[in-house]
């Protein structure tokens, strides 16, 4: 019952007494919780005011004794993790229900939080699922809700994305290496029959023997929890890491120069020989390659790079410089390797252009005579084309809040890792798949049609997110991403994006996104593009209302580039007029940019 103060304070009596319920002894020593939801239409993200105390002495507890993870790890994905019609917000609020107890009566189903937040987030890769089974819940209304094709975006064993013992908010967040139990274990491995040992060795297990094998001070050091979930690839990666030493000959018409190292930051930076025979980048599984991309500004275009003829190849690529067929020791760098590029910079390129590192060492890391792929966070250099000193590339994308939700961002097979500006040298404004589109190839099949689709940055990760895109890859492979259900809110640009550099692109500046290649792939020369701030819209706003707007506020969806990539039929876009900073329209506001923190 609520009771009105008349002061702006409320007090709410329950109408059962904890003290007379006979299932569940009382103990007033032991933390007590009580939350308050607030449920509004529309649904804003009001907390649940959580309040711990102890009934013995009626004073607030500073924790539980069960702070595992917090709202900030939850919120690196979800932005802002809400359920049960936008009133619970709060993940010690969720706890109070989601509780070792409480099941769902319709599937059976665990809704304990450490049983059901683990396998909701295993998804796909559940062991049950993957055996032809399923995994959901049955919520308000009898509804199911199937978690069985959930793609966690990153690697389950990456326990520490959640559990950060490093985070003084969360004192117990160790528990996920020092506790160990059937309930948590089983969540993840759901074919374990703990009490009959099937699938676990034929060792039956109770939760008063898991830490013998399992525990932090287990004798089986392989066993235990901390060890078990180790990534052997991310745990070898972390010997190696790239440098960029030296870019030389850069002028238009010379054909560049790059010297680059590699060395192994956990014994004092020791380089290695790229050529070795029997090391890691001289086998069939290894790369190592320099991108030499241009101009910076605006855009990277690749304009004359001989990545493509008028009828072959991809257009629009950088120069590539293979070090593993190519290097050779440069005795003015210490454990430096040098080569030098088959292609020369176009005599018309102007500004400045980069350097940067793609590829993969290739290592047998558990001994099974299997070499494993590792992924190396690229490393890059900016140098002058025609500038008086090198202008870098434009930064409006943070890679640390890709890897919130990807934890490690690595594409191609683990050959470009950790670098939005290595990711752009490549998927630029007069990039397409057309090279992909082969007749009777899986790209076909998975995408119906040979028409070409914008590889272009700005472009394709927002159509990824919003589940707006087909595309085509290596060896001519499709990829349908209409099923991605992004974890997020799809309107928070900051998810992604650094402050305010979500707003529309000058369309004088910026370039259009092709996406019909032209007559002759080797240049943009007329190649049918979206305008700038329409390519980057349109991506999520791909309606046709949308789609209608932008084309009366000067966007254009079948504008022609000349020579240098520009559409000088277009007019320009106005979107900034409204949707700009401060307008009546803007961005930031409009999305409600800000209030997912």
């Amino acid at each position: 019952m609520w009771t009105d103060k008349q002061n702006g304070v409320y007090t709410y009596t329950f109408a059962k007494s904890l003290k007379n319920d006979a299932e569940i002894p009382y103990d007033g020593s032991l933390p007590h919780r009580v939350g308050l939801e607030i449920r509004l239409t529309p649904a804003i993200p009001a907390n649940n005011a959580v309040y711990t105390f102890t009934p013995a002495t009626n004073l607030p507890v500073n924790e539980s004794g069960r702070e595992i993870v917090d709202n900030d790890t939850c919120n690196a994905c979800h932005d802002n993790l809400s359920f049960h019609g936008g009133a619970r917000f709060d993940l010690q609020y969720c706890a109070m229900c989601h509780e070792s107890y409480s099941f769902d009566a319709q599937s059976g189903n665990s809704i304990d939080l450490k049983v059901m937040i683990h396998k909701i987030h295993s998804g796909e890769t559940l062991p049950s699922v993957a055996a032809g089974g399923f995994y959901g819940i049955f919520g308000f209304g009898n509804t199911f809700t199937d978690y069985s094709h959930v793609v966690y975006p990153q690697d389950k064993r990456n326990c520490t994305t959640c559990h950060e013992e490093s985070d003084s908010d969360t004192p117990q967040a160790s528990n996920w290496r020092s506790t160990v139990n059937v309930a948590t274990c089983s969540a993840c491995h759901d074919n374990v029959n703990f009490a009959t040992g099937e699938n676990h060795a034929g060792v039956a297990a109770t939760d008063d023997t898991c830490t013998s094998c399992h525990g932090p001070n287990s004798d089986v050091g392989n066993l235990r929890v901390s060890s078990a979930h180790v990534i052997p690839e991310q745990a070898a990666a972390a010997r190696f890491k790239y440098e960029v030493l030296s870019v030389t000959n850069t002028a238009p018409g010379q054909n560049p120069t790059v010297t680059i190292r590699v060395v192994d930051p956990t014994n004092g930076n020791a380089p290695y020989d790229i050529k070795a025979a029997n090391g890691p980048f001289q086998n069939s599984s290894a790369s190592l390659a320099v991108d030499v991309a241009f101009s910076t500004q605006p855009d990277f275009t690749n304009t004359g790079s001989l990545s493509a003829t008028a009828t072959t190849g991809t257009p629009a690529q950088p120069i590539r410089i293979d070090f593993k067929a190519n290097g050779v020791a440069d005795p003015a760098f210490a454990g430096g390797f040098t080569a030098t590029a088959t292609a020369a910079i176009p005599a018309d390129a102007r500004g400045s252009g980069a350097a940067l590192i793609e590829g993969r060492p290739a290592v047998d890391v558990n001994g099974d005579g299997t070499l494993e792929r590792l992924a190396v966070t690229s490393a890059g250099k900016t140098f002058a084309i025609t500038d008086a000193t090198p202008v870098a590339y434009r930064q409006i994308v943070d890679i640390a809040r890709c890897n919130d939700c990807h934890q490690e961002l690595t594409l191609h097979g683990d050959s470009r890792t950790g670098n939005v500006g290595l990711c752009a040298t490549c998927h630029n404004p007069n990039a397409t798949d057309i090279n992909r589109r082969v007749a009777g190839s899986s790209c076909e099949a998975v995408t119906g049609t040979l028409d070409d689709q914008s590889i272009d940055l700005k472009y394709m990760v927002h159509a990824i997110h919003a589940a707006n895109y087909k595309v085509c890859g290596y060896n001519n492979t499709g990829y349908d991403f209409s099923s991605v259900v992004y974890p997020g809110k799809l309107n928070n640009c900051e998810g992604c994006h650094l402050p305010d550099t979500y707003y529309p692109p000058s369309s004088a500046t910026a370039i259009a996104t092709t996406i019909d290649a032209g007559p002759d792939r080797s240049t943009p020369t007329g190649d049918v593009a979206i305008t700038p701030a329409s390519a980057a819209c349109s991506a999520c706003h791909s309606g046709t209302t949308a789609r209608q707007h932008m084309e009366l506020n000067g966007g254009s969806f079948s504008a022609v580039k000349d020579a240098s990539s520009a559409t000088p039929a277009a007019p320009a876009e106005a979107c900034a007029s409204c949707h700009g900073p401060g307008k009546p329209v803007d961005v930031k506001v409009t999305h409600g940019v800000g209030q997912f923190q």
